[in-house]
């Protein structure tokens, strides 16, 4: 009789969990996409090798209409690739709300702007954004520059050599470039903060097999599992520097601060982000705490390093696989600066070609291919409403290759950022730093330092590719990288 009773209440929960789902089901019904299992969903397309997922997907999705149906267990995603339908949904303040799977990254990253939405983000966004205002990027230049000529006496071991991947020289140039950046001045002789990518990488790792592991979603299997213990020991280890560098100089920061305020004659200079930050804190007591300040760094570091990293790194890759293109920005770049031996804000603005380069490796090789958001309230969106509760998944990679909107989606063609080609462009058609309200401050920031990196590299070297843009097989986790690694070759330029 018990048992009887038991069976009798599970299907009744079963019933009223389905009932209480039917408009998923019913919006789902709607659409096309590829066919699900009985459980897991579409959850089969992510049981194979990390460097077979991102093929698996794009194939499976490829036949279908944007936007896409997938089950990824319990779970109605939708795929988006069209730009116009990318437009309604960056563009909406309705659809604001990062997925639930940015919530594996705030171990790491805090509630920093990438993981965090709602109005705290929103308010925080509006106070960071001065960080990237065009004086604060002029009085950055300098520090572009020291490393970026540090970066090109760095790789004179490798010259004239054989082929080698570039990707870990950048990643700790441009590590270290954050770290100046955020740190100039300040004291951090007692702090090893070197290895704070190696942590990013790791933990990086450590996510993406939480994201294609369904199960591993539930906090309750993955604390028991061996990724959690791992993550533990990094977060530890992160946590322990980034605190030292707050604690050690953000109290003396305000005190400086106070000090200079109250001279008339005080030095006007460029601030360093964590004198900038600081300044935030003791301005904004009540919305701006240290743990947010711990939080932004992270962030900052983080994302910039990955971003910048791999978008240099392919654009050589694709200068060193085209020489008639490579030499026209070296061409360029003697003209803009004629005898001069770094370039500031206004020489960077003028490298036209160069911007072209680096967009069009961007839009072949996007770093984030994809953005998650999740639908808080029915949302009406083209000729349909997307209820309550469902993932969209919107597709920079396929935006950034449709034959609708590139006249050579799939090839490395730099006048695709030609003036006259962008004025006819959808404007969602290139969103590398994404687009709408929620687009990434640190956009012009990140343009300057990649055209100053790349103009130093290119100056001292000429770069060799055996790989064309239709030969790089690419592979994504939770950033994409070429499957071979980012390798080339270098001759020195300057005997």
């Amino acid at each position: 009789m018990l048992f009887l009773l038991l069976v009798i209440l599970i299907i009744c929960c079963l019933v009223k969990y389905h009932w209480d789902r039917r408009k998923l089901y019913l919006f789902a019904a709607k659409l096309q996409g590829p066919k699900a299992y009985p459980v897991v969903g579409n959850g089969p397309l992510f049981w194979c090798k990390n460097e077979e997922i991102f093929n698996n997907f794009m194939a499976a999705t490829a036949p279908y209409p944007s936007p896409v149906r997938l089950w990824v267990g319990p779970k109605l995603v939708l795929f988006v690739k069209d730009p116009n339908q990318l437009q309604l949904i960056l563009q909406s303040s309705k659809i604001t709300t990062k997925s639930f799977l940015y919530r594996f990254l705030e171990p790491f990253l805090g509630k920093g702007l990438f993981t965090s939405s709602g109005p705290r983000q929103k308010h925080h966004r509006k106070l960071l954004q001065p960080l990237f205002s065009q004086r604060m990027i002029e009085g950055y230049c300098h520090l572009f520059q020291k490393h970026s000529k540090k970066f090109v006496e760095d790789l004179r071991k490798n010259a004239n050599g054989p082929e080698f991947n570039i990707s870990t020289f950048l990643q700790f140039t441009a590590f270290e470039a954050t770290m100046d950046l955020l740190l100039e001045d300040q004291d951090t002789h007692s702090i090893d903060y070197n290895e704070i990518p190696n942590y990013v990488r790791k933990f990086y790792e450590i996510v993406f097999t939480r994201v294609k592991s369904f199960w591993l979603h539930l906090d309750i299997f993955f604390k028991l599992s061996s990724y959690y213990r791992e993550q533990t020991k990094l977060q530890s280890l992160a946590t322990t520097v980034i605190n030292e560098i707050t604690e050690t100089n953000v109290p003396k920061i305000i005190e400086k601060i106070k000090a200079e305020r109250k001279l008339a004659d005080a030095e006007i200079r460029v601030p360093s982000m964590l004198e900038s930050i600081a300044e935030m804190v003791m301005e904004n007591p009540d919305c701006l705490t240290m743990q947010d300040c711990t939080d932004h760094l992270m962030t900052f570091m983080a994302t910039s390093q990955d971003t910048q990293s791999s978008a240099v790194a392919f654009t050589c890759m694709m200068l060193g696989a085209y020489p008639h293109i490579q030499d026209l920005v070296v061409q360029e770049l003697r003209e803009v600066m004629g005898k001069k031996t770094s370039l500031d804000l206004t020489d960077v603005s003028q490298l036209k070609y160069l911007e072209m380069c680096l967009k069009e490796s961007m839009r072949l090789f996007p770093v984030g291919p994809f953005i998650f958001r999740d639908t808080t309230e029915d949302f009406q969106f083209d000729k349909m409403v997307i209820p309550e509760g469902v993932t969209v998944i919107l597709s920079i990679y396929h935006a950034h290759r449709s034959p609708e909107h590139w006249e050579k989606p799939d090839e490395f063609y730099p006048e695709h950022f030609a003036p006259e080609a962008m004025s006819k462009r959808h404007p969602c058609a290139f969103i590398p730093f994404s687009a709408g309200p929620r687009r990434c401050i640190a956009q012009h920031y990140s343009y300057t330092y990649m055209k100053i990196l790349l103009a130093t590299i290119v100056l001292n070297y000429e770069i060799e590719c055996r790989f064309k843009a239709e030969d790089v097989k690419l592979i994504a986790d939770i950033s994409i990288r070429p499957q071979q690694g980012y390798l080339i070759k270098l001759k020195d330029r300057t005997n």
